[in-house]
């Protein structure tokens, strides 16, 4: 199975007895291809498709991504049909009304995160000994939310108190994980809507690229992607799937410094519009999608696995069960993501 990214401007798509037909507007890179083979599709660009299309994408279980703006920050999302157990998604509700059960889950996210948060810092101080002290500097302060984390027993801890801590380890994470980056790239610390420099350019549609790929298993589970714990509700936002994502934000900022490291995106690459966005050429773009496909699908098998895990333990009124293999070995998905990461993209 695999991804197809349409970014030709104009190009559109139809489907003939299981084959979808892309034509372009100067028909350079027509191409078909038959949609048993694909998982899903990204529309990066102005694409015409009919209804006709739509619903034979979703009988084939093909999820459609459709980025908008110019920087690809807003984003639909129509997958097929989604698991047809109501009780899962009834029991889902019972479980995370109760405050307690949201705790439950949200301490073992947090845990999680900040875990591989720290074996990103790891990685790159081992890599990158010119800039060793402010990576220690920063292990050492996530060292302390871990171990405030280790102390007390997850019902010590309310949700505000989780989101606070959530709050802090990010701070000092990225504090430290700035410090990695060339200064040509101007990036200081985070920024978002709109980026202002192309390292946040990049992790902002790396997340959102996985946000679109959490939905779809959460989706796949049996499991409403609307309604999180760590995440509150709140329209127009999948607050589970955002739960579900928040463990491999630090694989992914792994990834965006090795594609930076390594020179496969360099500020050539980048351009800012008239409200001072920055944003990938679509040379960068050329640059960024096969890359982000390399390692697309070892995240999409990974979420899916979580989320059945976060399924089943919500379905026998025990959230944080859904987490505690996570927890137990951030570094070695971080070794794997960061092996994978330093690979020629060809």
């Amino acid at each position: 199975m695999s991804t197809l990214y349409i970014d030709r401007q104009g190009s559109q798509l139809t489907v003939q007895t299981g084959v979808l037909h892309i034509a372009t507007p100067n028909g350079e890179a027509d191409r078909r291809l038959p949609l048993k083979y694909l998982d899903r599709i990204v529309l990066r660009t102005d694409t015409q498709l009919s209804s006709k299309v739509l619903c034979a994408l979703a009988d084939s279980g093909v999820n459609l991504i459709a980025l908008g703006g110019r920087g690809g920050q807003k984003i639909a999302q129509i997958t097929g049909t989604p698991h047809n157990d109501a009780r899962r998604r009834w029991q889902q509700v019972l479980t995370l009304s109760q405050p307690q059960a949201c705790a439950q889950l949200a301490h073992g996210i947090i845990h999680s995160k900040v875990k591989r948060q720290r074996a990103t810092l790891q990685h790159m101080a081992a890599l990158r000994p010119d800039i060793r002290k402010p990576l220690f500097d920063g292990q050492q302060r996530l060292a302390g939310i871990l171990a405030t984390l280790q102390s007390a027993d997850t019902e010590a801890h309310s949700l505000d108190q989780l989101r606070g801590l959530e709050g802090a380890a990010a701070a000092m994470y990225f504090e430290a994980y700035f410090s990695g980056f060339a200064p040509a790239l101007g990036a200081t610390g985070r920024n978002r809507r709109p980026p202002r420099d192309p390292v946040n350019a990049v992790l902002s549609l790396s997340y959102t690229m996985l946000y679109a790929q959490a939905t779809a298993a959460c989706w796949a589970a049996g499991l409403d992607p609307a309604l999180g714990a760590l995440h509150t509700l709140s329209h127009g936002r999948a607050a589970l799937a955002c739960d579900l994502m928040e463990p491999y934000r630090p694989l992914i900022d792994l990834w965006v410094w090795h594609q930076f490291r390594q020179g496969n995106l360099r500020p050539e690459h980048f351009g800012h519009d008239g409200a001072g966005a920055c944003l990938l050429s679509k040379a960068g773009r050329g640059h960024f999608y096969p890359a982000w496909e390399q390692q697309a699908h070892h995240h999409q098998r990974s979420l899916l696995r979580y989320a059945r895990a976060m399924d089943k333990a919500l379905m026998h009124g025990s959230p944080q069960a859904a987490w505690s293999h996570l927890m137990d070995s951030p570094a070695e998905h971080a070794t794997n993501t960061a092996t994978q990461a330093t690979q020629p993209n060809g």
